[in-house]
């Protein structure tokens, strides 16, 4: 009996051991994928950062031209609305809203040619 004993006692050793090395790898495993959707979350703000500001930057510069030529084709309206709306979805405002605004507000005319 005896020796049957220390059989036992050594396989619960190595179950231990087993059971701590899985806990061990789950660990690191949950900290990587912890680790990298907190790396994707901040590059996703990144890049609607980014668009917010390269949708601002278009909608500024149609504005300011549709504003200085004193008025605006349908269809440039059109595609405007659309920058507008993925700018305004984004959470885009401010002076973007201001000029889409005053846009909206000029003559239509049609295009020529």
């Amino acid at each position: 009996m005896h020796f049957l004993d220390k059989v036992m006692e050594l396989n619960s050793v190595l179950m231990a051991l087993g059971f701590g090395s899985i806990t061990v790898v789950g660990k690191g495993i949950y900290n990587q994928v912890k680790k990298s959707k907190y790396k994707t979350e901040q590059r996703f703000k990144n890049l609607e950062f980014a668009n917010v500001a390269l949708l601002h930057d278009k909608i500024y510069q149609q504005c300011s031209f549709f504003i200085g030529q004193g008025w605006v084709s349908v269809d440039d309206l059109e595609n405007l609305e659309y920058l507008w709306r993925g700018y305004h979805n984004l959470g885009g405002n401010g002076t973007g809203e201001i000029l889409y605004n005053k846009v909206k507000d000029l003559p239509n005319k049609k295009m020529e040619g």
